[in-house]
């Protein structure tokens, strides 16, 4: 089910046959997109997942923060994707640029995300116990009856790919805080 291209620098990818059943959220907590901190019950958390499971030296955000920005920078590659894989997952149809397409695409017809059940999409999660949230980019059951957490860490190259680190602590705070807000045992993680 590849993208067809269009006229316009666009493609467009159409939706799997999907049933969405989204998690409720969580009573009481709250993103705060601008600030990137979560708060629960009021009171602004001291952390989210990601700065604990994947903590970055000065040099490293140094690194980062040198390719975030403009419009092949790794946020909007990472926005577009991220984008797209949530739309074709709640079988909403995907139009997209076609210079993501080599990210897009795969990842559309990647097997795990065919024939599957939704549970969410870009949910927030929280552990009141250690004063930490993050939110995770999808949770599905496949045809198998299998619940996947997945989130997406997208790079610039196949080189990049192979030497990037799976988010193993990132996946493994989500799967424990799914089990203490809704007692959903996660199978498998992927990124």
């Amino acid at each position: 089910m590849g993208g067809c291209l269009l006229e316009c620098g666009e493609a467009i990818l159409s939706p799997p046959n999907t049933q969405p059943f989204l998690l409720p959220p969580i009573p009481d907590l709250e993103f705060n997109a601008a600030a990137h901190r979560y708060r629960y019950k009021g009171e602004w958390l001291p952390h989210s997942v990601t700065q604990i499971a994947s903590p970055k030296t000065p040099l490293e955000m140094e690194r980062i923060n040198a390719t975030k920005d403009g419009p092949d920078g790794w946020m909007a590659r990472g926005n577009a994707v991220h984008e797209a894989l949530e739309k074709h997952v709640l079988g909403k149809g995907v139009i997209y640029d076609t210079r993501w397409g080599d990210w897009v695409n795969p990842l559309c017809d990647h097997w795990l995300f065919q024939g599957h059940k939704v549970l969410a999409t870009e949910h927030a999660l929280v552990s009141p116990k250690w004063r930490v949230a993050g939110s995770f980019d999808g949770l599905i059951e496949t045809a198998k009856g299998s619940l996947v957490l997945y989130d997406l860490k997208t790079v610039g190259s196949a080189k990049a790919a192979k030497a990037r680190e799976a988010a193993r602590a990132q996946l493994g705070a989500y799967s424990l805080m799914l089990l203490d807000n809704y007692d959903l045992p996660v199978n498998r993680c992927v990124t």
